[in-house]
C-alpha cells in the first residue's frame, strides 16, 4: 500500500507541475528530448546526481523521461490505463485474473528492455503484475485494500 501511495503522491506532482527548466539543465539535453518528444506538454525539470529528469504529459499520458549529461535517453516512464496497453497483455490479464480490474499501468523502457507493471484490484486486495511486451506474467506484489 505504500508503493501505491507514493506513485500516486508521485503522480499528482507531476500533474501539478508548471513548465520549467532549471539552469543547469545544458544544450545537449534539451536539443536530445526536443528531438524525441516535440509534443511534450507541462514539462518539468529535475537534477539528479547523475542524470536530469523531464516529467511531462504527451496526449493525456504522463511520462518521466530520464537523460544522461551528455544528452542520452536513458529510461522512459509513462502512466496510463487499460486502454493504452498492448492487446496482447489485457487479454492474458483477463484471462489469469479474470474480474480483477485493472487500475493503471506504468511503462518502462531502458535500452535492454520495456517491461509493464500493471496494478489491479478487487473487492479486498491490490495486485502488482509484471509483464514483457510478450504479455508473460509474474505477480510481483499483493495488498490488502485500505481503501474501503
Amino acid at each position: 500500500m505504500k508503493k501505491l501511495l507514493l506513485s500516486v503522491s508521485l503522480l499528482v506532482s507531476i500533474v501539478a507541475g508548471a513548465t520549467h527548466i532549471p539552469s543547469e539543465v545544458n544544450e545537449k539535453v534539451l536539443k536530445a528530448f526536443k528531438e524525441t518528444f516535440d509534443k511534450a506538454q507541462e514539462v518539468t525539470w529535475h537534477e539528479y546526481e547523475n542524470y536530469y529528469q523531464a516529467n511531462f504529459k504527451i496526449d493525456e499520458i504522463q511520462v518521466r523521461a530520464q537523460y544522461d549529461q551528455e544528452g542520452g535517453l536513458i529510461k522512459t516512464m509513462r502512466y496510463y490505463g487499460e486502454k493504452q496497453l498492448l492487446p496482447n497483455i489485457v487479454s492474458r490479464l483477463k484471462k489469469k485474473y479474470g474480474t480483477r480490474e485493472i487500475f493503471g499501468i506504468t511503462e518502462v523502457t531502458s535500452p535492454n528492455e520495456v517491461s509493464f507493471l500493471v496494478t489491479l484490484k478487487d473487492e479486498k486486495n491490490w495486485y502488482v503484475v509484471k509483464s514483457d511486451v510478450y504479455g508473460n506474467l509474474e505477480q510481483t506484489e499483493k495488498f490488502k485494500r485500505a481503501d474501503l
